[in-house]
Parts: C-alpha cells; sequence; structure tokens
C-alpha cells in the first residue's frame, strides 16, 4: 500500500471510528433513556387508571353496604315465600324500587338483581343501563354456578368475578347464540344479610327467611367509559386479567373469559406494580401494570419496544450523515496533507530510480520542509561524490581488468606452446610416422589463431575448431589410450565466448585423468542453450579426483593455471553470471561444467 493511501486511511480511520462509537453510544444511551422515561411514564398512566377504576368499585361496594341497611329489603323479603305469582310481581316491584335507589342514577351497569332460589328480583325494568337487549338471569342456573359457590363461601363479603359467558354459565341454552357484547361480563355480588336499625333497634332476619343475593354484571364497556383506554404510543393497549390469569378486559374481544396465553400472571406479576421488559408473539413489548386494591385484578399495559424507538432512526439517520461528512473533511484534509508530505517522497523516488539507472548527474530542487530538505541535500551530495568517484575509479578499473586478462592470456599461451612442442619432440624421438605431417598442420593452425587473433571474445565456431586440432594432435600422441567426442552441433556457431575457455579442461583430461591408463579413454565435449545461458560440460572416464583435490583445483591461490585461469577469466568476464564446477570421484572420472551467458 502506497504512503500516501496510508496516510488516508489513517485520517479517515482517526475520524470515523470515534463518529461510529459516539453513535453506537449515543443510540444506545437514548433507547436506554426513552425506555426509562417509557416505564416510569406508563406506569403512572396505569396507576392513574387503577385509582380510577378502584373508586368506581368503591363506590360499588359502599352501595351494597348501604343496601344491606335498608329497612324497607329488610321489609320486603321477612316474610315466607310467596305463594302466587302475584305476590312474587308485587314483591318484584317493590325490589326493582329499592334497587333502583341505590343502582338506577349510575347507567353503568348491565343488569342489577337480588336473585333468590324462587325468583330473580329487579328483571322486570331494565333501568340500570342503556345497552340492549337486558339479559335476566334464571334462578336455577344461578343457584347451580360456580359463583353461587363463591358467594356462599364468602358469607356476606363482596365476591368479584372475572368475566365469563353469562349463558354459559347459568345455562341458558336459549341465548347462546346472541351477541357476545352482551353475553361477555363480569360481576360483583354478595349475600345479603340485612341487618336495619329501626327506631334504634337492630333487626335481622330469623333463619327461616332466605338470603338474597345482589349480582351485579358488567359487559365491557362498563370498564371503557371508567377509565381511559388510550397510550400515547401507537399499537399499544390496556388489558385486565385477573390473578389465575383469566382476562376481565381486553382490545380483542375473543379473548374476553379466556386463559392470558402470555403467562404473564405466573411469572412476571409477583409484585404488586411494576414494569418489564418481555416477549408477545416473538417480539419484545414493555408491559406496565399495577393491581387492583377492591377487586385484585391486574391492570396490564402492554407497548411494542419497537414503537417506543420508533424516532430513534433520525438520530441514528443524522450520527451516520454526520459521520459521512467527517469522512468526506477527512479525506479532503488527509488527501492535502498526504500530497504535502509525500510530493518530496515522490520526487527522491524518481531521482533515485534515475540514480539507480546510472544517471547520477540527477538533482532534487530543495524542499520547504526542514528534514526533507536535509534529506534531500545529503542525497544531492551522495550522488555528487558517486560522481567523483566514478570519474576518478572508472577508467583505472577497466585499464587493470583488460591487463589482467592480457596477463593470463600471455600467461596460457607460451604454457600451451610448451607443451605442444613437448609433445611433438617426443613423437618424433619416438616414431617415425607421416601422421606427423598432419599434426604439424594442425599445430599450424593453432599457432595462427593464437597468436594472429588478439581478442579475448571470438565466436564459437572458431575456437571449436581450435580445439578439434588440438585433441586431433593429443589423439594422435596418445594413440589408442583415448577419443574425443562432440556433442555441439546444435550450438549457434556465431554466438561469443572466451577464447580457449575449453582447452585447458581437456588438457587436464588427458594429462592428469589417463595417466596411468592404456586404453579405454573417452572425453565427451558437449553444449547446451538453456534459455539465455550457455552450458558446455567436459567429462571424462579417468581416474577421478577427491573432493579436496577438486577444492584446491578451484582455489584461487593454489599452484597451477589451468581450470584456475577459466574460472578466473569467465568471472572478470562475466561475473556472477558466469559459473564453473567439477564433480569427481575416485575410480569414476571428472565432470566440469562451465556456464556463461549467450551473446551473439
Amino acid at each position: 500500500m502506497k504512503f500516501r493511501t496510508k496516510l488516508i486511511l489513517f485520517f479517515v480511520l482517526l475520524i470515523s471510528l470515534p463518529s461510529v462509537i459516539n453513535g453506537y453510544i449515543n443510540y444506545n444511551a437514548s433507547s436506554d433513556i426513552i425506555v426509562r422515561n417509557a416505564r416510569d411514564s406508563i406506569q403512572e398512566i396505569v396507576k392513574k387508571n387503577n385509582e380510577i377504576g378502584d373508586i368506581v368499585y368503591k363506590n360499588i361496594e359502599e352501595r351494597t353496604v348501604a343496601l344491606i341497611s335498608d329497612p324497607d329489603l329488610f321489609r320486603l323479603f321477612d316474610r315466607p315465600r310467596p305463594s302466587n305469582d302475584y305476590e312474587l310481581v308485587k314483591m318484584d316491584r317493590q325490589a326493582t324500587a329499592i334497587l333502583y335507589k341505590y343502582f338506577g342514577h349510575s347507567q353503568d351497569f348491565y343488569t342489577v338483581q337480588l336473585m333468590t332460589s324462587y325468583y330473580s328480583f329487579g328483571s322486570g325494568t331494565p333501568t340500570y343501563t342503556t345497552n340492549s337487549p337486558f339479559v335476566s338471569v334464571s334462578p336455577q342456573g344461578f343457584q347451580n354456578s360456580y359463583i353461587y359457590d363463591q358467594v356462599k363461601e364468602r358469607q356476606g363479603s363482596l365476591v368479584w368475578v372475572p368475566t365469563y359467558d353469562l349463558t354459559r354459565v347459568y345455562n341458558q341454552d336459549q341465548l347462546f347464540g346472541m351477541d357476545p357484547k352482551f353475553k361477555m361480563v363480569f360481576s360483583s355480588a354478595r349475600m345479603i344479610n340485612s341487618s336495619p336499625i329501626i327506631d334504634g333497634v337492630s333487626y335481622t332476619w330469623p333463619d327461616s327467611v332466605e338470603r338474597p343475593v345482589l349480582l351485579i354484571n358488567f359487559n365491557e364497556e362498563f370498564y371503557r367509559n371508567t377509565v381511559e383506554q388510550r397510550l400515547p404510543v401507537p399499537d399499544s393497549y390496556f388489558y385486565i386479567v385477573s390473578r389465575d390469569g383469566q382476562i376481565v378486559t381486553h382490545p380483542d374481544f375473543s379473548k374476553l373469559g379466556k386463559k392470558d396465553e402470555n403467562d404473564w400472571y405466573l411469572d412476571e406479576f409477583k409484585a404488586s406494580s411494576g414494569t418489564s421488559l418481555v416477549k408477545e408473539d416473538g417480539e419484545d413489548v414493555l408491559i406496565a401494570y399495577d393491581t387492583s386494591k377492591v377487586t385484585d385484578w391486574i391492570t396490564v399495559s402492554v407497548i411494542p419496544y419497537n414503537q417506543l424507538l420508533r424516532n430513534l432512526p433520525t438520530v441514528r439517520y443524522m450520527d451516520l450523515l454526520i459521520a459521512m461528512a467527517l469522512i468526506v473533511i477527512a479525506i479532503v484534509i488527509a488527501s492535502f496533507i498526504a500530497g504535502r508530505l509525500t510530493n518530496p517522497i515522490k520526487k527522491m523516488l524518481v531521482a533515485i530510480q534515475l540514480t539507480g539507472s546510472g544517471d547520477f548527474s540527477t538533482k532534487i530542487p530543495d524542499q520547504p520542509q526542514l528534514e526533507f530538505r536535509i534529506l534531500i541535500k545529503k542525497f544531492n551530495h551522495m550522488n555528487e561524490k558517486i560522481q567523483e568517484l566514478i570519474k576518478e575509479n572508472y577508467e583505472s578499473t577497466l585499464r587493470e581488468k583488460e591487463a589482467e586478462i592480457m596477463a593470463l592470456n600471455l600467461q596460457l599461451n607460451p604454457h600451451f606452446l610448451y607443451n605442444t612442442l613437448n609433445i611433438i619432440n617426443w613423437m618424433a624421438i619416438d616414431r617415425d610416422d607421416r601422421a606427423i605431417s598432419k599434426m604439424i598442420v594442425s599445430l599450424s593452425t593453432m599457432l595462427q589463431y593464437t597468436v594472429n587473433n588478439k581478442q579475448e571474445i571470438v565466436k564459437l565456431r572458431d575456437d571449436l575448431e581450435w580445439l578439434r586440432s588440438y585433441t586431433h594432435i593429443m589423439e594422435n600422441r596418445f594413440e589408442g589410450v583415448f577419443k574425443v567426442t562432440y556433442e555441439l552441433d546444435h550450438l549457434p556457431g556465431d554466438c561469443k565466448v572466451p577464447k580457449l575457455f575449453l582447452q585447458p579442461i581437456v588438457e587436464n583430461a588427458i594429462i592428469h585423468g589417463f595417466e596411468a591408463l592404456e586404453s579405454g579413454g573417452v572425453i565427451r565435449i558437449s553444449g547446451q542453450v538453456h534459455g539465455e545461458m550457455l552450458y558446455f560440460e567436459v567429462s571424462d572416464n579417468g581416474k577421478g579426483m577427491s573432493e579436496q583435490q577438486v577444492r584446491t583445483l578451484l582455489n584461487p591461490e593454489a599452484e597451477g593455471i589451468g581450470v584456475k585461469n577459466i574460472a578466473q577469466r569467465i568471472s572478470l568476464i562475466y561475473g556472477n553470471q558466469s559459473r564453473l564446477s567439477i564433480e569427481s570421484e575416485i575410480g569414476k572420472g571428472t565432470v566440469v561444467a562451465v556456464t556463461i551467458p549467450l551473446q551473439r
């Protein structure tokens, strides 16, 4: 990654990371504050609703207490059971008037009746409600209901009964099909033990008088008319549930009288009042609840959690826009600063590339920044010094290299000439053979090539012609001892190679490798082109050498001029691109490999 890119990325991260972290913290803090405030405000609303409901329920309870002390009610039932319908109708009218005195001024009741085993008093005139139709509870159905059992168990205390289907509880099958909003009711009931004080004397009914039961029924509209049902959060709602989970009121009319499927009454309503974050149909909702001190029912408000936070996305978008704006500003500033910082570096890189390509005259203009000014000054000074050194040493180095190559050639030529003439001398003494004529011709060719050609680099075909003349002389000298094979025909003849670079290697193989051999010697001279490199190999099946002898042969400080001369020459000419290696094992022969660049 470029330094400029790193600087820009650094500035962007420096701005964006704090912005993202701040946005995250801000979002969480805002959501916590909203939820905390919602908990407090919603619970306060629930408590206020419960207080209003308790006032109404308490008022109803006080009316029932007042009814118990009513002398007219005492006198009405302080008698044997009526024996005919006329008496029952007359009694019912009187009971209706008494009930109207205590409950007729409110239009919130669905029905108000005094229940006995033989008659439902107060059912003749539906003056307590604006609801229609009026449903009277049958005496037999009431006597057989669980509500009557609860009333008897409480022995005169007021009983509050959660919502139920009055047509089924009282077994009034002829009304099963009526509209649910008229048959789903919740009730309060108490057994009347009348004990009025008349003229300063307290009276009670004898045991022979059947105690009537006051049954007050309410439908859901009573609750809707009593307390505020609306919450400031969309999709939220109130409902009331009893301690055992039976729903008293609910916006979904189909749930009235059924068990609360959420089961919050089992786990969440341990305290009398509170809030909790729970699940409803897989979604998070906030509930606030409070328990009525009169009915012991629980008023619950349910608020979808996502509705509480419905305005938070605006905060998130604002944070995102601010972060994006800061990132853009950071990129602009970072680009400007990075440009100021990297421009001198770019100039220096260009100058370094030019210097690396050999242009040491490159100079960089001064920069305003102190650090870069010092660095550039040092770089320019370094280039000047390099130019001076090149000017002083380049020509002398080349002259030394040429002198060393010439000295090696002068050292090689007399050595070779001495060995060749020595061989011809021995052949003239030992044998009288016309083959000497051919050898002298070969020698003449060799001497002409060596003496007249003063170049260090020659064509491969010329050098190989000289080498073939040399090996011809040596094969005749050591007749029957060895033979030489060439595998060089596929090499380009016009490529350039060092002069006589293979002869010392072949000579070593003949003189040293086959010194104790009488016949069967083979020298193989081969060559290959590997890409841009020439690879030559001279192998023999002579006596071979030990590892120590190989190291000594390649040591520049060791005596001898043959192979060492070749190694030094190719190193001077080609540098690190050339290589001479020897692989040998005693009794198995020697392989000498020479690698040089391919030049045309």
